[in-house]
């Protein structure tokens, strides 16, 4: 599985043409394909310069839009939804099957896509498609890290003991020799399962907590 990041050009959908002067910016949060030519989007604009108006007159008026319509506005962002006649994007990836994964950010006449492949050769396809739409830059592609197995049982049971035991107190209870002859390992071998257990509970926390860097 790959993880990929790419702008497209597609200044054909009026959500992109609106953002071209660089002053507006939105995110597509949620879409449904309604045919091979029209979708329906649920947007959030977080960020304008200007006459909001203005940019809504611009996405009505273009010829793509079908329906736009306000749903909710609060201080700080404004949510619409709209019928647009333009999937080229997410057509080009869905056909060969990539999953896109919402937001969908708009900004500067650019889509900026989230995408789930399979492998390499499906990503080669969807390229293959984007030449028809527009320009396109691949921003990033990663490999997804496949699922890391849980802490073995000889892991879980010297971590447990280790803790009751007060291996883990401030005022350490034990040290590593006395822990291994309470459980009947040797030292190097008591310390090899703990040390494994505290490496994959401190791996889980990063990847679950700590905020990756975002490109855009």
């Amino acid at each position: 599985m790959y993880i990929a990041k790419i702008k497209l050009d597609q200044s054909t959908c009026s959500f992109a043409y609106a953002t071209q002067d660089g002053k507006f910016s939105m995110g597509i949060m949620e879409y449904i394909l309604l045919n091979d030519q029209d979708a329906v989007f649920l947007c959030r604009i977080e960020d304008v310069e200007g006459n909001l108006k203005k940019y809504f007159e611009i996405m009505e008026q273009h010829e793509s839009t079908k329906f736009l319509q306000i749903l909710e506005k609060t201080p700080t962002s404004l949510d619409f939804i709209a019928v647009i006649r333009d999937t080229t994007g997410i057509k080009a990836f869905e056909e060969c099957y990539c999953f896109v994964k919402p937001p969908i950010k708009v900004r500067n006449g650019n889509k900026y896509y989230t995408v789930f492949a399979p492998d390499i050769m499906h990503l080669k396809k969807a390229y293959e498609k984007l030449k028809k739409i527009g320009r396109w830059e691949v921003l990033e592609v990663k490999a997804k890290d496949p699922v890391k197995s849980p802490l073995t049982n000889s892991q879980k049971r010297v971590l447990e003991i280790a803790y009751k035991m007060g291996y883990f107190s401030k005022r350490r209870g034990i040290n590593i020799l006395q822990l291994a002859d309470a459980i009947g390992l040797s030292k190097s071998t008591a310390h090899k399962h703990l040390k494994d257990a505290v490496c994959r509970i401190v791996d889980d926390f990063i990847e679950k907590y700590v905020e990756p860097e975002t490109i855009y």
